[in-house]
């Protein structure tokens, strides 16, 4: 019997399914090779957009017994593997053992640890030889209980940011004010204590950035994210609008962030404050790609650049190449909320409105349907109802539009509430 080439893609975050239709036009078209992919519960379209879809946990306990069933699984239908794709936080852990195992691209397991577990980034940043300059540690500790909690609260001078060891796209991040918030956001990060909860000193009045690389090619994306309790990205922007000595300040710290981990991995989303001293700071480290389209606004913003073909061809040539692609202008995303909490009753067709404001659309659709519930408060970066894309040669005219198409479109919203009828007295 025959062979089949195939290229494994380790977990996706959220809504991202429709990135792995991509992903496996690549690997047919690069190798003539199938796309087989790897979830811990299978979703709809997870059948659609992979030629083949196999379950298993990528939980870290599990790595050593999930490798052996894959390798097993690959054995017995007699596929040849040529390149792993970690594609979410948690696939990276199993995503190093599999390229490993089978000697292809890739990380090491140890290394893989600091992709998913925070802290132990933290014990890498705080005990480096060297670093930037204009380079500062962020203060961090893992609390364990809640009087610990209270005690780190009012170390950090009654303000701090807490946030799961493990998990991503914002889940569980919150801002807190004063001591007397640790008792609601410790209930509030339960479902997320198991895998461990950091505590932060507060970065206050600082910008946020991503350096973004695949494969060895490098650039820095604008990062805006919500006020109040919780800290979720709204808005994203490549590339980032930079003065030449900020632009080279992010730039180390990127890298920086990079190699206190590994300088194998081919997929890098970094994110970092630039703080209001002009000094940079590490927010955290992602070794997979960046969320939230950030690659399909790099495609649309840089000259002759496809981030995903170049990941598909290091996973299985380790092709790597060092360099800042060429701007055409700048592409940005904007996530869109409820004005209100409740059921979704009607929403406006998002082209008919960027028409009628003379915005041209490059992309527009609701994550939520008509008759689903949603919340005005934003937790997560689950909690929004659809997103807007835009291009423009000018960053201010793109900033200008993505702002003013959001606000038409989420004032056109209607929201059925949920609050009870109010009793007639007397």
């Amino acid at each position: 019997m025959n062979t089949t080439s195939c290229v494994v893609v380790v977990g996706y975050n959220g809504s991202r399914v429709h990135d792995i239709q991509k992903l496996r036009d690549l690997c047919k078209s690069l190798y003539n090779a199938r796309l087989i992919l790897l979830v811990e519960q299978i979703q709809p379209y997870d059948d659609q957009v992979a030629d083949h879809v196999c379950t298993t946990s990528l939980a870290e306990k599990d790595v050593a017994e999930s490798l052996e069933l894959v390798v097993g699984c690959l054995n017995a239908d007699r596929w040849k593997l040529i390149g792993v794709l970690p594609f979410s936080d948690r696939g990276v852990l199993l995503g190093a053992a599999l390229a490993n195992h089978f000697g292809l691209p890739g990380i090491t397991p140890a290394q893989a640890r600091a992709g998913l577990d925070k802290q132990v980034f933290r014990r890498l940043e705080a005990t480096a030889a060297t670093s930037p300059d204009s380079y500062r540690p962020v203060f961090s500790a893992r609390v364990e209980s809640l009087p610990e909690l209270r005690q780190r609260v009012v170390e950090l001078g009654g303000k701090a940011f807490i946030k799961p060891a493990c998990e991503g796209a914002s889940r569980g991040c919150r801002v807190i004010h004063h001591p007397s918030e640790c008792d609601e956001a410790w209930l509030a990060l339960k479902p997320y204590r198991e895998g461990g909860i950091v505590l932060e000193e507060l970065i206050q009045n600082a910008r946020e950035y991503s350096w973004d690389c695949v494969a060895g090619s490098t650039w820095v994306t604008e990062k805006t994210t919500t006020e109040g309790a919780y800290r979720a990205e709204i808005q994203q922007v490549v590339p980032a609008p930079l003065a030449y000595d900020v632009q080279e300040r992010l730039m180390d710290a990127g890298r920086h962030m990079a190699s206190l981990v590994s300088e194998d991995n081919g997929a890098w989303h970094n994110e970092v404050f630039q703080r209001v001293d002009g000094l940079t700071s590490a927010v955290e480290t992602n070794m997979r790609p960046g969320g939230m389209h950030i690659w399909d606004l790099a495609r649309r913003a840089f000259i002759d650049f496809n981030p995903w073909e170049r990941w598909v061809r290091w996973a299985v040539e380790g092709k790597i190449e060092h360099h800042q692609p060429t701007p055409r202008g700048y592409c940005g995303i904007r996530l869109l909320r409820a004005p209100a909490g409740g059921i979704l009753r009607d929403a406006p067709d998002i082209q008919a409105v960027a028409r009628a404001l003379n915005i041209e659309l490059v992309e527009g659709q609701y994550a939520k349907r008509i008759g689903d519930s949603v919340s005005a408060l934003v937790k997560d970066n689950f909690s929004f109802i659809g997103h807007i894309v835009l291009f423009n040669e000018h960053y201010g005219q793109l900033s200008n539009d993505l702002l003013r198409l959001a606000e038409a479109i989420e004032s056109r919203i209607g929201i059925t509430s949920l609050a009870p009828p109010a009793r007639a007295v007397g």
